[in-house]
């Protein structure tokens, strides 16, 4: 997966690629309540499948463009190690 955007949900932060963001995106437009992706939880470039609850994702932030994004002081967003 070449993680390109911080999933920002309610209760975390997650890295994920273009297409998953866009299924997630679909997801929502469509109002389904729940959507299975992959996430690379541990920044390591694997990827386990999850369920996310549509309602909890806050925000997509590229990982391209994080000095153009004024965040919230409760946000801190992930980027790839290494």
């Amino acid at each position: 997966m070449a993680a390109r955007f911080s999933l920002i949900l309610t209760k975390g932060t997650h890295l994920v690629d273009e297409s998953t963001r866009r299924h997630i995106l679909a997801a929502i437009e469509n109002r389904e309540r729940v959507v299975e992706i992959p996430v690379d939880r541990y920044q390591d470039g694997m990827t386990t499948m999850a369920t996310v609850v549509t309602s909890h994702v806050v925000a997509f932030f590229p990982l391209d463009a994080q000095d153009d994004v004024a965040l919230p002081s409760n946000v801190t967003p992930l980027v790839r190690r290494g």
